[in-house]
């Protein structure tokens, strides 16, 4: 076993390479100490499979980044209008934006995205009344390399004060092009079960209705945060004041900021999941990512019909 001492010296480092820095390293790193279960993701044979849903849905290149002399996309996969809808059906669909790949070790959100778009190819109701984009993979350059950072050694998921990289960028450019009325981070953690942080904007009874859908779906709940903070309800830490005032002094002093409280500041509800990283079932992983989006988009469908 690890003497203590060296355990609390590892805890610090990391705790400071995934908190208190925006690049620890120079290049896509592998992170080899917290259990990554790797789940044989392949970039180029993911691309592909995404590109082949154009038609049902509008395919395009959000952005691209090089590195290595190589090109990365990121993509835009987002559902279509349906045709000149009429009657209460012309009001307009709520716009739901989903990020994938933000950190590129976490394959589980990635890997969901086809099942989400194939779900919801087979729901014509539910895909003509909603608006969703899906930009994937956010960090393609980690995503191939099983990296936390992209290939200049950020975490993406920091830059969103000063946007130093293009995929921050980018996923600046999606959430006010349009704005979007909800979003969802889809990731994964160190933690043992599944669970999902959510913003100030985010109303508990939803939240609350969402993790019924994925405990439906098979996904086991938390209790603890990956921090170890016990949870108010199982699966959910919501943002409260001392999370909030952390959070914003964090982004302030240091000038890093996440995507959850880059939305809460525009007061736009964020979800951000995480899966357990550690689990080899490929479908307690992933299973949970597309019970959430689709349970999302199955719930703006009933708040819109009953508006």
């Amino acid at each position: 076993p690890t003497p203590p001492l060296a355990r609390l010296r590892r805890d610090l480092s990391l705790f400071a390479r995934y908190h208190l820095v925006r690049r620890s390293v120079r290049y896509p790193a592998r992170e080899l100490e917290l259990g990554v279960v790797p789940l044989g993701f392949d970039l180029g044979a993911y691309v592909s499979t995404l590109n082949a849903y154009e038609g049902p849905f509008a395919v395009t290149t959000l952005a691209e980044v090089r590195f290595e002399g190589e090109r990365f996309p990121i993509l835009s996969v987002r559902s279509r209008a349906p045709a000149a809808p009429l009657g209460p059906l012309a009001r307009r669909r709520p716009r739901v934006v989903v990020l994938a790949g933000v950190h590129g070790n976490e394959h589980a959100g990635l890997l969901a995205v086809p099942r989400i778009l194939d779900r919801l190819a087979a729901d014509a109701e539910l895909v003509g009344q909603v608006d969703l984009t899906i930009v994937t993979p956010v960090n393609p350059v980690g995503a191939a390399h099983l990296s936390r950072y992209n290939g200049e050694g950020y975490d993406i998921n920091r830059d969103f004060v000063r946007f130093d990289t293009a995929e921050a960028r980018a996923v600046r450019h999606a959430l006010a092009h349009p704005r979007p009325d909800f979003v969802v981070s889809l990731h994964e953690g160190p933690q043992d079960a599944t669970f999902f942080f959510s913003n100030r904007h985010v109303p508990p009874p939803l939240a609350s209705r969402l993790l019924a859908r994925m405990a439906a779906g098979g996904a086991t709940l938390a209790t603890r945060d990956y921090f170890g903070r016990s949870l108010p309800e199982p699966g959910h830490a919501p943002m409260d004041r001392a999370t909030y005032a952390l959070t914003w002094a964090w982004s302030r002093a240091l000038r890093m900021m996440p995507t959850g409280f880059y939305a809460n500041e525009r007061a736009i509800p964020e979800l951000t999941l995480e899966s357990s990283w550690r689990a080899r079932s490929l479908e307690a992983r992933v299973g949970p990512h597309v019970d959430l989006v689709c349970g999302l988009l199955a719930e703006l469908r009933e708040e819109r019909a009953g508006a």
